[in-house]
């Protein structure tokens, strides 16, 4: 009796999934068509999207000065270590501000 009854779950579902699948199928293809946009939306569209490109180049913008300010900051304090470091190994001091070696 458990054998038949396995077999009608399987022979059921089969049927439920192919018509599932038709169902889906139906669904996408009747929202595959839109209504076109009139010329009032689609200049709205057209709007939104160059106030759009606009805000992403100044934040852009704004990173990249952001980025290249710290970097300035680090290859300046990578600079002084550096000058620092050589001067010590040769017995003299480091200017900073006119960045020289002196004994």
């Amino acid at each position: 009796m458990s054998h038949s009854i396995t077999r009608t779950k399987v022979m059921f579902s089969g049927k439920v999934a192919l018509l599932a699948a038709a169902l889906i199928a139906t669904a996408f293809a009747g929202q595959a068509t839109a209504n076109e946009l009139t010329p009032t939306e689609q200049a709205a569209v057209s709007q939104h999207f160059d106030i759009l490109a606009t805000h992403q180049h100044e934040s852009e913008d704004s990173l990249i000065e952001n980025q290249q300010h710290e970097f300035d900051v680090e290859l300046s304090t990578a600079e002084e270590q550096f000058m620092d470091r050589v001067c010590d190994d040769n017995g003299m001091q480091y200017d900073n501000d006119a960045e020289v070696c002196y004994e």
